[in-house]
């Protein structure tokens, strides 16, 4: 999970969170080669991500080498050794805390502002990317650019400050009339 790098939105048009997708909400998708862009219109602040790989496996019989169910895992996007992490100078890392729990990789400890482009890079070990020799490229005019690396993903989100405000109110709102209660009794 890094900021948004404008050389890759210059060629790749972001997917949009948008407000149908509810914190908590699993929605999945096909990765469409090395990377997604994305705009955050939830209405909400991200204050998490969480992304289950569901291409467990994987079979080419005309890739080189030929793939016969072969497992796949999550992969180094960059070769810095660290599975969720980048270390691109030309990108920060929005999340500081990334846990990686066999298939699922949880991104926290971090916000990704509501109307903001973020960039996610993707890398399963083998490579099952499109593109990168096990699977061919995504034809340019395909309209539907989902991948064969399956994720189902969700977000938790920050409170929005007017409900919790909202709740305090009534809360104190409540303990008063108790409070008044007990004092006229």
């Amino acid at each position: 999970m890094t900021t948004q790098n404008e050389e890759i939105l210059e060629t790749k048009n972001p997917r949009t969170l948008g407000p149908e997708f509810q914190p908590g909400q699993v929605i999945e998708y096909g990765v469409s080669d090395v990377a997604n862009n994305f705009l955050n219109d939830t209405g909400y602040d991200i204050e998490s991500l969480v992304f289950d790989l569901k291409t467990l496996a994987y079979s080419n019989p005309d890739s080189t080498p030929v793939f016969n169910n072969e497992p796949v895992q999550w992969g180094d996007v960059n070769g810095d050794g660290k599975i969720g992490y980048s270390n691109n100078p030309d990108l920060k890392n929005i999340f500081s805390d990334i846990t990686i729990k066999d298939n699922i990789i949880t991104f926290s400890d971090g916000v990704i502002p509501n109307g903001t482009l973020f960039y996610n890079p993707f890398a399963t070990n083998p490579n099952v990317s499109p593109g990168a020799g096990i699977i061919p490229p995504v034809p340019a005019e395909q309209v539907d650019k989902d991948g064969p690396i399956r994720v189902a993903s969700y977000y938790t989100a920050v409170p929005e400050s007017t409900n919790v405000l909202g709740v305090l109110v009534f809360g104190a709102l409540g303990v008063a009339l108790k409070v008044k209660r007990s004092l006229h009794c």
